[in-house]
């Protein structure tokens, strides 16, 4: 039984997303210092992006792949924004937001930077997805 959507690899089926090397998503996350749920982890070492669907109107970026990428992106508000090592960030800058992956409860949030990301530190703000799987069926719509 997949860990994954029933059907994502019908919408991430062309040969550009799939993954060649999956060494990368284990040394991006043991660079990142977290523990992803099998789910993220299925999905990535499956799929290499950046994706970008309307369902919901963000990037998803890529673990490792091109230059902007979760590690980058989370290691930049690590420093800017002081998130904990817990959080990633999974999406490009859309109005203001990222999309965030909490990795010890797997929420995915939406997080704006107009009080928001304080919010997200303090554990006060409400997950937009319940589950990274929840995420990606609506993400994909699928």
């Amino acid at each position: 039984m997949s860990i994954l959507p029933e059907r994502l690899d019908e919408v991430l089926g062309e040969e550009i997303y799939k993954r060649e090397d999956s060494n990368l998503v284990q040394d991006a996350l043991i660079r990142l210092g977290v523990n992803a749920s099998d789910t993220f982890q299925e999905f990535y070492i499956q799929y290499a992006g950046p994706f970008w669907e309307e369902h919901v109107p963000f990037e998803l970026l890529d673990i490792a792949d091109e230059e902007n990428n979760i590690e980058s992106y989370t290691l930049i508000s690590r420093k800017e924004h002081g998130f904990p090592k817990q959080f990633l960030v999974l999406s490009e800058m859309s109005a203001n937001a990222v999309l965030v992956l909490d990795t010890v409860t797997d929420k995915v949030y939406i997080v704006n930077f107009e009080g928001g990301d304080e919010l997200l530190i303090k554990g006060e703000l409400k997950e937009s997805w319940s589950s990274f799987f929840d995420f990606l069926k609506a993400y994909f719509n699928c």
